[in-house]
C-alpha cells in the first residue's frame, strides 16, 4: 500500500514537473523562472492592492493648552479626571503630574483611568488600580518594596510628564507659582 502511494506521488510529481517543463519550453523559460515569476506576480498584486486602499483618517485630537503650576487638595484634584476638565492629573508621592498626553492610558476609557484625578501612590506601589482613595492617604503602611516601586514610578513620570505642583492637605499649604507653566523637570 505504501509503495503504491509513493509510486502515485512520484508519477504525479514527474507528470506535473514534466508538464511545467513542456510549458516552459514553449515559452523558453525553466521551472525556476516560472516560480520566480509567480512570486513576483504575488508581490505586485499585494503592492497594487495596498495602493488602492483608502487612507484611514485619524481622529483629530484637540490641542489642550498647557496648565499653570499649582498646588491642589484631594478635592480639587478630583476635577482633573479627563471628563470634568480636559486635563488629566494624578498625584504620585505628593507630586501632581499632567498626564493628558497619555489620555489613551489615563483617560476615562483607558486601562489606568481609575488613577485620573486621584492620588495614585498606593495604586502604583501595589499595582492595583482599585486601591485608589478619595481622601488623604499618607501611605505609611506601604512596605519598603512598595515604596521603592512608587519611587521608581515617580522617577519615570518626572521625565515623561509635566509636573503641575504638589498635593497638599489644606488650602493654607498651597504655594504661589506666579503663573509659571507646568513643565517636565529634568
Amino acid at each position: 500500500m505504501r509503495d503504491e502511494k509513493r509510486l502515485l506521488k512520484e508519477r504525479f510529481t514527474t507528470y506535473f514537473w514534466g508538464k511545467m517543463v513542456e510549458f516552459g519550453s514553449l515559452l523558453e523559460i525553466s521551472a525556476w523562472d516560472f516560480v520566480l515569476l509567480s512570486i513576483l506576480a504575488v508581490l505586485v498584486y499585494r503592492w497594487w492592492k495596498r495602493q488602492n486602499t483608502p487612507d484611514v483618517e485619524r481622529p483629530v485630537v484637540p490641542k489642550i493648552p498647557p496648565t499653570e503650576m499649582m498646588d491642589l487638595t484631594i478635592e480639587e484634584l478630583l476635577k482633573y479626571n479627563g471628563t470634568t476638565d480636559p486635563h488629566i492629573f494624578f498625584a504620585l508621592n505628593g507630586t501632581i503630574f499632567d498626564v493628558t498626553r497619555g489620555a489613551n492610558f489615563y483617560g476615562p476609557d483607558g486601562p489606568y483611568g481609575a488613577l485620573a484625578g486621584h492620588d495614585a501612590t498606593r495604586s502604583l506601589a501595589t499595582m492595583d488600580t482599585k486601591a485608589v482613595k478619595t481622601e488623604w492617604d499618607n501611605c505609611d503602611d506601604l512596605t519598603p518594596s512598595e515604596r521603592d516601586s512608587a519611587n521608581e514610578w515617580e522617577a519615570s513620570f518626572k521625565f515623561k510628564y509635566p509636573t503641575v505642583g504638589k498635593l497638599v492637605k489644606s488650602q493654607e499649604e498651597k504655594k504661589d507659582y506666579e503663573g509659571k507653566i507646568a513643565g517636565i523637570n529634568m
